[in-house]
């Protein structure tokens, strides 16, 4: 058992502890890496919508039981108004069999999920990008919340508000639990997040070079070369806006939605601006230039491969450091 540096009411809710939030990052985030993290004591979560079937699903969660020797990991829902959510009712029913209580809901809101985790004894924490979508969730019973901003990897939504400002608003207007996101990447932001008011940092992108991600290796020495200026969102056009890796594919894409005037439609863009598409190209081939593959600034701070242990511990180790600096400094 690790012993925790910093107790928030959100390591104590969730069971871990480290305030590190590692969300759901869709194919990556497979039994081997969220095991890993669990066992290295942050919260990460499985993607039930990245998995092929039901039946996949089980597969994972059971060998994420298995790997994970005891420590809790969660399972990420995504709910989209663009694709179909019916994957998620069922693998609800799955984890929660496998007694599995701890949950992300990102998107629209959880809706019926909400009573069904919590009649099983589960958490749930709804990711929003709104603080308003963020306080109609508490007000639904949602028991923590992550908020994130527009310089987060993914879908940060059409907020325009970097995640500091986003913070600063929420806090303000309910008495839930917060997890910031954003653009986080060292332990530093993280006693950051936690002085401005947050319980727990969500960090996704720094962990894309971590061993126990199953992609080409092309994809992590890509991702060790990147530096802050090398994401780039798009799909603003379509109201879904994507922060993704600046390649080939998604200067591509920026240079359509210019030329389209704001009358771009998904089918303008074709199968490049689908998850598929990065997948066959870029994790499983290794060419970097084809494909969407979501990622913020923070994969800058990725210096090396290493295992997600030994993220998590220079993370944890880089915020001690910075509180006894800055605590050195006011003395």
């Amino acid at each position: 058992m690790h012993p925790p540096v910093f107790r928030t009411r959100l390591t104590e809710m969730l069971g871990v502890p480290h305030p590190i939030i590692v969300g759901g990052m869709q194919h990556h985030s497979k039994a081997r890496f969220v095991a890993a993290c669990a066992r290295a004591g942050a919260m990460a979560y499985m993607t039930a919508k990245s998995f092929d079937s039901p039946d996949h699903f089980r597969e994972g969660v059971a060998e994420c039981l298995d790997l994970a020797d005891g420590n809790p990991f969660g399972v990420n829902f995504s709910i989209s108004r663009f694709r179909s959510n019916e994957m998620n009712d069922a693998c609800l029913d799955i984890a929660l069999a496998h007694g599995v209580t701890r949950f992300e809901t990102a998107g629209s809101p959880p809706g019926d999920l909400l009573p069904r985790i919590h009649d099983a004894g589960g958490v749930v924490l709804h990711k929003s990008t709104q603080v308003r979508h963020a306080l109609k969730a508490a007000e639904e019973g949602a028991d923590g919340l992550i908020v994130v901003g527009m310089e987060a990897g993914g879908h940060p939504g059409m907020n325009p508000h970097p995640g500091h400002v986003l913070l600063s608003h929420l806090v303000r207007q309910t008495d839930v639990p917060v997890v910031l996101g954003g653009g986080i990447g060292t332990g530093a932001q993280i006693l950051g997040a936690l002085a401005q008011g947050a319980e727990a940092a969500l960090v996704v992108s720094r962990f894309l070079t971590a061993s126990e991600i199953e992609v080409h290796e092309n994809y992590k020495t890509r991702m060790l070369e990147a530096g802050m200026d090398d994401t780039l969102a798009v799909l603003g056009s379509l109201k879904d806006t994507w922060r993704v890796l600046r390649n080939r594919t998604s200067e591509w894409v920026a240079a359509r939605e210019v030329e389209l005037a704001g009358q771009a439609t998904r089918a303008d863009f074709g199968e490049v601006i689908m998850g598929a598409h990065a997948r066959r190209h870029a994790y499983g081939e290794g060419d970097m230039d084809e494909g969407l593959m979501s990622c913020s600034s923070a994969v800058g701070h990725a210096d090396r491969i290493e295992s997600a242990t030994e993220i998590v511990t220079r993370l944890m180790a880089e915020a001690q450091a910075a509180r006894d600096a800055l605590a050195h400094k006011f003395l």
